[in-house]
């Protein structure tokens, strides 16, 4: 049986496009690994039961196309890296104070988006986007009718004392206490902390990536393919002002190299590209280290 970690340190290329020959559908421990990264990222929504099928090709595929990653219906290293990766990823300490000027808030941005797999200059333009619209251009972490006074929240939201808080509004206590599991940190009993910037980072790239706020990921929206500003509202908000934040993104993009020269050297990114100079079945070599494995 093969792993995620065999695929990188074997340089294994697995074709799942065609069910009834991929090697997914022999190596049930395999497949269940590949399911449990997606479901945890919010591509699968199925048991996790090991079975090769057309449900888990098409979470691999929407997985591939929203973070950009190329090669076709092929599991290679750099598909198993990312998806291991994404598994893993915490809010870093550190990164941003309360004191950071908005130059450094927007490349911080930048660089998030990149660690969590938002890759394309479209997709963190709309990141950027959204909060420049949630945080009335501050790019600081506000709380809901920041210009009203905390006694007039009590009294008048009827969620409270769970209101939206951070880059992006955080609402509602079951979204407090989802990202309380997802973090170790008690959101739930202080919501105060989704002010600190740098959870607040993290819950903004990881919701709207992983489409934690509405079940909406901007990878369905913003991807190699397609580019659809208006629609990737809803990944935050459906229905309020649109175009007004795609008018926003589409002048980020303007922007962007301004940003990654800033953030030039403060971050690793993984190759997002699978080699497409290769036969769509497995190389001998590759055959060959996949009997090993499954023979061990």
């Amino acid at each position: 049986m093969a792993t995620l970690q065999d695929v990188i340190r074997n340089s294994l290329r697995i074709d799942y496009g065609d069910i009834g020959t991929s090697y997914l559908v022999q190596d049930q421990q395999l497949c269940k690994e590949i399911q449990q990264v997606l479901a945890k990222s919010k591509f699968y929504n199925y048991d996790v039961d090991g079975l090769y099928g057309k449900i888990t090709r098409e979470a691999l595929r929407d997985f591939n196309e929203a973070y950009a990653l190329s090669g076709g219906d092929i599991l290679g290293p750099t598909t198993a890296e990312f998806l291991l990766r994404l598994d893993t990823i915490q809010p870093e300490d550190g990164k941003l104070t309360a004191t950071a000027s908005k130059k450094e808030i927007q490349s911080a941005i930048l660089r998030e988006c990149k660690r969590q797999g938002l890759t394309l200059d479209s997709q963190i333009s709309y990141v950027l986007a959204t909060v420049q619209h949630e945080t009335n251009n501050t790019f600081k972490p506000v709380r809901e009718a920041y210009w009203l006074s905390e006694e007039w929240r009590r009294k008048n939201l009827r969620y409270y004392p769970y209101y939206g808080r951070g880059y992006v509004q955080l609402t509602w206590d079951y979204n407090y206490k989802k990202y309380s599991d997802i973090l170790g940190v008690n959101l739930l009993g202080n919501p105060d902390k989704a002010m600190d910037p740098n959870i607040a980072l993290f819950i903004l790239v990881d919701g709207m990536s992983k489409g934690r706020f509405t079940s909406k990921k901007l990878g369905t929206y913003v991807n190699g393919n397609k580019t659809n500003f208006i629609g990737a509202r809803d990944v935050v908000n459906p229905g309020d002002k649109p175009a007004l934040i795609a008018g926003y993104a589409k002048d980020w993009q303007r922007q962007i190299s301004t940003l990654e020269s800033i953030s030039l050297g403060d971050t690793t990114e993984i190759d997002l590209q699978e080699s497409s100079d290769f036969s769509l079945d497995l190389d001998p070599v590759s055959e060959l280290t996949l009997k090993q494995i499954m023979s061990s």
